[in-house]
Order: C-alpha cells, then sequence, then structure tokens
C-alpha cells in the first residue's frame, strides 16, 4: 500500500464531498486508500455520502475527540507506507499526490512534505512557518497595530513572507491541512499528542520530527487548494475573545509554550540525515 489518505471530519460534509470528488478526479497512479473519521457523534456522515463513495473506510468517534486524536486513530488503522494527513476542505490537483509520494521514496532523510496551497482564487496561502514565539499569538490578534517595525518583522519572520516561496526547502513548520508522513518517521517520532484538542498540533508534531532529526520540506512545485478560513480571527477583537475556538486555541498555545520553553525558534536548514539514510 503506497499511500494512506486520512481525514478528521466535523459538520462540513459539503467540502467533504468536494475533497472526496476531488481525489477520484485526480486519478492518483497509487496504490491507495481512504479513511475518514467522523468525530460528531450528534450528527453522522449522511447515507447519500456513504452511496457516492463506497470505497472510503469510515471510522466513527464515540465523542468529538479532536483533530489530534481523530488523526491518531487514523493512522492506526492505516495500511500505507506513507500518510497524507488531509483537511475535508482541499482540492486534489492531477499528479499531486504521485509527485509528493515519489519525493518521499526518493529523500530518505525526509520524514514529512507539504505541497504549496493555494487560495481557490489562485493566490499564494502561507502554509510554512518557522517556529511561533509567544508574542506572535498577540500580534496576530491585536488588531491594527501591524504597522509598527516591530511587529512587521516578527509576521514576517514567521509567515516567511520575506521568502518567495518558489524553492524547495526545510521549514520549521508545516500547516497541518495537508501533510504527507513517512510511516517509519511516525512509528519513531509518535502520533500527534492528544492533549491539543485542536491547534498547534502541526506545529508541535514537525519540532518533534526535527527533533528525532526528520527533515520537514515545503514543496512549492506540487501544488493543491485550501478552502481555509481562520475562524479564530473572524470578527472584532473583543469579538474573537469570546468565541469557543479561540479558547481552544488559546490553551494549545499555552500547553505548547510551556512543553518548549527554552527550545529554539527555528532550525538550521541542513539536512540532518544522508540520502543513504545513514
Amino acid at each position: 500500500m503506497d499511500l494512506s489518505i486520512l481525514i478528521v471530519h466535523y459538520n462540513t460534509p459539503r467540502l467533504l464531498r468536494q475533497t472526496l470528488r476531488s481525489i477520484r478526479r485526480a486519478a492518483p497512479r497509487l496504490f491507495y486508500e481512504i479513511f475518514v473519521v467522523d468525530n460528531n457523534p450528534s450528527e453522522r456522515l449522511p447515507a447519500s455520502l456513504h452511496a457516492e463513495f463506497p470505497e472510503v473506510h469510515i471510522l466513527k468517534s464515540e465523542k468529538n475527540i479532536g483533530f489530534a486524536s481523530g488523526m491518531n486513530q487514523g493512522m492506526k488503522a492505516a495500511h500505507g507506507r506513507h500518510f497524507l494527513i488531509f483537511n475535508p476542505d482541499m482540492i486534489v490537483l492531477p499528479g499531486s499526490l504521485e509527485h509528493l509520494t515519489a519525493f518521499l521514496d526518493e529523500h530518505p532523510s525526509v520524514g514529512m512534505v507539504g505541497p504549496k496551497l493555494l487560495h481557490p482564487d489562485g493566490t499564494l496561502q502561507f502554509s510554512c512557518y518557522r517556529f511561533m514565539k509567544p508574542i506572535t499569538i498577540v500580534y496576530r490578534r491585536l488588531p491594527l497595530i501591524d504597522c509598527l517595525s516591530c511587529v512587521s518583522r516578527e509576521l514576517k519572520r514567521y509567515l516567511m513572507s520575506d521568502w518567495d516561496h518558489t524553492s524547495v526547502a526545510s521549514v520549521d513548520y508545516l500547516l497541518g491541512a495537508c501533510l504527507l508522513v513517512r510511516r517509519e518517521a511516525v512509528e519513531e517520532v509518535g502520533g500527534f499528542d492528544p492533549s491539543y484538542f485542536m491547534y498547534f498540533e502541526d506545529q508541535d508534531w514537525c519540532r518533534r520530527f526535527w527533533q528525532a532529526g526528520w527533515e520537514v520540506v515545503y514543496h512549492p512545485e506540487i501544488s493543491m487548494i485550501h478552502y481555509h478560513r481562520r475562524e479564530t480571527a473572524e470578527g472584532g477583537f473583543f469579538r474573537q475573545l469570546f468565541r469557543p475556538l479561540t479558547h481552544i486555541q488559546l490553551r494549545s498555545a499555552w500547553r505548547y509554550f510551556r512543553k518548549f520553553r527554552g527550545q529554539p525558534y527555528s532550525y538550521e536548514r541542513k539536512k540532518i540525515r544522508s540520502e543513504s539514510g545513514e
């Protein structure tokens, strides 16, 4: 089995259907399987979706266990050499899965690789980053302060907007919307930290990959479309403060910064393992 495509779903059946249709249209020339973790016991996936995609394996959780635990459940059931950590709001472009898989196969020092993500209008979506500092999350929430030079510098550092995103490069971490991950690396590093219900689990995972000697790579020559929404950033500042998702994100941030206190905010861009894997 070349590839296990893993999706955690909660309350977006129309987007999920669009994502599954895009996989089918792309017709990957790989031996692959698809697992969807149905994370909403109060409103299960409709029967029509089961009928349209009989090839998809549905894993039903007894409660909303969050993204990290949901993905761990999917990886436990998967059989592939590589795992595709995938959001239910993605569009697979033809050839993208084959090229990502070939890249991992050709670079044994790489533990995970992510493609360039595009907004539906074709513009670049930032999806590779330098590790956050505690002040970064504050700067990204406070309105009208990005005109300050210290804020602008930090946001450019974090978003890597000082780089043109056109060349393959090792990066600190990748957005968890689309990650192709080597099974061997997961067996060494472990899955997502289940103490994160949602948010920061991707940053945590990438940091642990680096600590274990596995490279994390951004590959902009391969593209996919992502219908991304920063829900915690919608509305004014005070409205954001009272959103449940904001509280979840802040709890995850607290857990992350406490866990990695004293660790570097960026790793050197160098290959840690030789191409022979030695």
